[in-house]
């Protein structure tokens, strides 16, 4: 008996054993991959390949054809050749091979992007279990796109990423509040709410401010839970100034708010100067030491709030409820 006990014993710690090692596995990044469309296309070798563009197409069979089409304005009848005729012709232009040059000059590779991003997908999967992991692209579109969303797809435009001091963002008249982050540590956050965006984005049917206000929110919501770590001045894409300055005067632009009486404006031309990117909120009584797009801020502390109080209540059943009345009521929303 005795031996058994021993026996059965040493079976317990090593099921129990198994069972840990299980979980942490389970509970560790799994490797994300962003696949390099980027340096597929220009692929200096396969693109003398009579078959160079079919191949390509047949890679990425949704990436692609939204790419030509959606994002170059390559005319449909061309899809039977697989746009060869235009892209042949975008990736010899001189100018367009000098901005490959310099994206493969920041970005030889992406493995940093790419273990924060497996970090972020290890919440993802926990959290919405029933939803498919996100294919991570990145491309060169010559300064058209930062990201796209095509069904389970994110991509990442890396030439819109090339850093502030990059010389040709001023040349292209691009204000400063917007090269201000043109910058590779804004890629992650950004890939994660365009995940939030395109999966949640059929919710803004609700014209109203509210609508707008709360859905923003908990994009913001959803940013900082699948990245824990980030400061919130990138959740917002504000200065630590701007950010300081929307922690002090919380209070003060919810009553603004409430005195133009914007919660239930349903006219989008009427309030989206309140969610805008600028130098500060372009909107009658915000002054100009404001932070931009106020009411984003002012939705994330709002969901904020309702996820405090609401404690039993998931990330994946907050960002599947489109009540924002509820919403709104149950925060008991109060910065006074």
């Amino acid at each position: 008996m005795k031996n058994f006990k021993i026996i059965n014993s040493n079976f317990i710690l090593l099921v129990l054993g198994l069972i840990l090692a299980l979980q942490s596995c389970k509970d560790k990044p799994n490797p994300i991959k962003i696949s390099r469309f980027d340096q597929d296309l220009f692929d200096s070798i396969s693109a003398q390949s009579s078959g160079h563009f079919l191949a390509l197409q047949k890679k990425y069979p949704v990436f692609y054809n939204s790419f030509a089409q959606d994002m170059l304005n390559i005319s449909e009848e061309e899809r039977i050749d697989a746009y060869e005729p235009s892209l042949s012709k975008f990736i010899s232009f001189p100018t367009i091979l000098q901005l490959k040059h310099e994206v493969d000059s920041v970005y030889p590779n992406l493995l940093d992007i790419e273990t924060q991003l497996g970090g972020a997908m290890v919440i993802y999967r926990k959290e919405f279990p029933e939803n498919v992991t996100p294919q991570f692209i990145s491309f060169i579109s010559e300064f058209g796109y930062a990201n796209v969303t095509f069904d389970s797809i994110v991509g990442i435009g890396l030439d819109m990423y090339l850093g502030s001091d990059y010389p040709l963002y001023p040349a292209l008249e691009f204000p400063d509040f917007m090269i201000a982050k043109l910058r590779s540590d804004y890629i992650v956050p950004n890939a994660i709410k365009a995940i939030a965006i395109g999966k949640f984005e059929n919710q803004l049917k609700d014209k109203r401010f509210l609508a707008m206000m709360l859905f923003e929110g908990k994009v913001r919501y959803f940013m900082k839970q699948l990245l824990p770590q980030l400061n919130d001045s990138m959740i917002f894409g504000y200065s630590p100034n701007q950010l300081a300055w929307a922690n002090s005067n919380e209070a003060q632009v919810w009553s603004h708010l409430i005195e133009k009486k914007m919660l239930f404006n349903a006219e989008p031309n009427q309030y989206m100067r309140y969610f805008n990117d600028g130098p500060f909120t372009i909107a009658p009584g915000m002054p100009q030491e404001s932070a931009p797009a106020i009411g984003v801020y002012i939705g994330y502390k709002i969901i904020e709030k309702y996820m405090d109080k609401q404690s039993s209540v998931s990330l994946n059943q907050l960002m599947n409820d489109a009540d924002w009345d509820k919403i709104l009521k149950e925060s008991a929303y109060k910065p006074y």
